[in-house]
């Protein structure tokens, strides 16, 4: 049997007043497919999710589930369910009768609902706790209980807004891992919102990344990571240094950039050779540096290509890496992500010169677009 639950969004646009919350979107989600919507906060995230869940008309354009147009139907009719970010548990009914509501509601016999309640429950190995009111359970659990009641009414769509921000750390790591699991499981549909970039690369099939009601990039998790399309995504998503400059030749299918500090560094051109004077933009994974303690910074400029030097402020140890902040002497951050073992055969400490350089081919160009959410300090991780 094909899989359902495949979404299309066509020119989707709306209004609250004169504000443009949603600028005319498009975008297609295949059956069977971890979507997450990812953006700032305002960036129109929520409310994209909320017009596919019916909870909001959009001011123009189409909402299709499995080609079929789904505007003015109430969130019961399109196939679709909600989780909320509270989870919006019933907090006098038992999980059992909290999972079986949604289908009380559609008129389904007692014994019947509670049977599918305790088959849920099982599914989401909540079973045990059946009798328990939501007050008696942690936060991983009330997630799982409010889980088991969007699915009991087999949705070809579950709708996730913002799913993990209740849990602490460890518990989110470990829910998230779940819901990766259940949807594999289930084989719908998952649409999931989130401002946490980590968190929408470890789960997503597609990663949608949103900025001013508009999609910046909709990719693969390691497409958006790895190949960021614009300085935004590539600021936002993090783990990137994104530096420019100006061309000053072009050789061998590479442009050769000045910057105004006096480094040169290099871009592959990609179908298009960019003229004398234009203005270039590019970004290095922070895990491809390669760093050294400088006595003299001076002397380092000397025909050095793909690097830059700076000051350490700051460094801290992750475990299997050490993140090194450098300042450059303009003020702007440049980070490198260094290897334990590499770091601490040779550390650098607060106040250091350091010469930050890496390789040609780790250099990926960049379309150059900005946001007013300030990601100048090398990436958002909220």
């Amino acid at each position: 049997m094909a899989q359902t639950g495949g979404i299309e969004l066509a020119n989707l646009t709306k209004r609250f007043g004169d504000t443009l919350a949603i600028d005319s979107v498009s975008m297609t989600v295949p059956p069977g497919t971890y979507c997450c919507l990812l953006g700032p906060s305002g960036c129109g995230k929520t409310t994209l999710l909320r017009m596919i869940a019916g909870h909001d008309e959009p001011t123009a354009g189409d909402v299709r589930i499995d080609g079929q147009s789904v505007l003015g139907l109430p969130p019961a009719e399109r196939g679709t369910a909600m989780m909320f970010q509270s989870y919006a548990l019933f907090p006098h009914l038992t999980c059992l009768d909290n999972v079986a509501f949604n289908l009380k509601v559609r008129g389904v016999a007692k014994a019947a609902r509670r049977k599918q309640a305790h088959e849920m429950l099982d599914r989401v190995q909540m079973d045990g706790f059946a009798d328990r009111v939501p007050a008696e359970l942690s936060g991983g659990q009330q997630q799982r209980i409010a889980l088991a009641r969007s699915l009991i009414t087999n949705p070809k769509v579950l709708l996730l807004d913002e799913p993990l921000s209740a849990l602490d750390e460890f518990l989110r790591l470990q829910m998230r891992g779940n819901l990766r699991q259940m949807q594999n499981e289930f084989g719908i549909t998952f649409v999931h919102v989130t401002h946490t970039q980590m968190e929408a690369i470890a789960v997503a099939d597609l990663v949608v990344v949103m900025d001013h009601g508009q999609i910046d990039q909709a990719d693969r998790a390691r497409a958006v990571y790895d190949t960021p399309r614009t300085t935004y995504v590539a600021r936002f998503i993090g783990g990137q240094n994104v530096l420019s400059g100006k061309v000053v030749a072009v050789e061998n299918g590479a442009a050769i950039l000045d910057d105004a500090r006096g480094n040169r560094f290099t871009v592959p051109t990609g179908d298009t050779a960019p003229g004398t004077g234009e203005t270039r933009y590019l970004s290095i994974r922070r895990d491809r540096i390669e760093m050294e303690k400088l006595a003299d910074p001076s002397a380092a400029r000397d025909g050095t290509v793909n690097s830059v030097v700076g000051k350490v402020w700051m460094t801290e140890y992750q475990g299997t890496w050490v993140k090194v902040n450098i300042t450059l002497p303009d003020g702007e951050e440049f980070v490198a992500n260094i290897d334990d073992g590499r770091f601490f055969a040779n550390p650098v400490h607060e106040g250091d010169m350091v010469l930050a350089r890496w390789p040609a081919e780790s250099v990926h160009p960049l379309e150059h677009r900005e946001s007013s959410f300030d990601t100048s300090r090398g990436g958002m991780h909220t």
